[in-house]
């Protein structure tokens, strides 16, 4: 794969998430019943520009799996798109969704934590087959252009080897890390804007992701399969989260196995 990583949905502006209290709080004159409820529970039913978004469960299918997300996981925070298509949001870095409504009004500050999960079904079919076309064609010769360098965060970086007479293109291409299983099969394909090109453009603080400079934020493609449903994983997220790479590939494939409501199907397996 060559350019930048790829995004079907840009971040949005939306506001940030008013905090639940222990004891509701006293009525104000100056507050609307729609903003004191919202204070008073986050998960409540709220109205946004005509809209109701809430929590209660939306039905999609991947493949021959069925489940049952809460609307507000939905990365619209309203349900499946209209092809059909599944695509979830989360927020570092509790990885949980965002309060109903917030999509609506989501502020950038928020955004930048936004991590979006797609899922499709591939089937049984080893993991490695699907994630070797994210690589491109020809992967394996392109893969081996490139030089594994040290461990970092638990994965192995391929970097452009300039030393072979990469040209200037080449040295844009975005940064790989992979993780192998038994055998050597791809396990995990992560790519990244290249980090020689484009800085971080974030801080990340114990809880906060903020701006560092610089005109964009950089981007990684996370690429993966839960084997056990045969679901792949697409995620989106800012680069700065590439640390906590085990930490969201474990959030995914909860949420596939919290809200599946089928299994155990028989008719699709091998």
């Amino acid at each position: 794969m060559s350019g930048s990583p790829s995004y079907r949905h840009g971040f949005v502006a939306w506001v940030v998430a008013l905090a639940a209290t222990a004891c509701a709080p006293e009525p104000s004159p100056g507050i609307d019943d729609d903003i004191l409820a919202f204070m008073v529970d986050p998960n409540a039913p709220r109205m946004v520009e005509g809209r109701t978004y809430t929590t209660q469960p939306v039905a999609a299918d991947v493949g021959p799996r069925r489940f049952m997300f809460p609307a507000n996981l939905y990365y619209n925070q309203i349900g499946p798109f209209p092809d059909g298509g599944v695509m979830l949001g989360v927020l570092w870095p509790n990885l949980e969704a965002a309060a109903p409504g917030d999509f609506a009004l989501r502020t950038v500050e928020d955004g930048y934590r936004q991590v979006s999960i797609e899922l499709r079904y591939v089937g049984y079919a080893r993991t490695g087959d699907y994630l070797a076309p994210h690589i491109g064609s020809g992967w394996a010769q392109s893969l081996a252009e490139r030089v594994a360098q040290p461990p970092r965060f638990g994965l192995t970086p391929y970097a452009i080897d300039r030393a072979a007479g990469a040209d200037d293109a080449q040295a844009l291409e975005p940064d790989w890390y992979v993780v192998r299983a038994d055998g050597g099969r791809l396990k995990t394909f992560i790519s990244c804007d290249a980090a020689r090109v484009t800085a971080d453009g974030l801080v990340m603080g114990s809880r906060t992701l903020v701006r560092s400079g610089g005109d964009r934020i950089a981007m990684c493609r996370h690429s993966m399969v839960d084997v056990e449903s045969g679901i792949a994983v697409e995620m989106n997220y800012a680069r700065v989260m590439l640390v906590e790479w085990q930490r969201l590939e474990a959030a995914a494939v909860e949420l596939i196995g919290r809200h599946q409501i089928n299994p155990f199907r028989l008719d699709d397996k091998p």
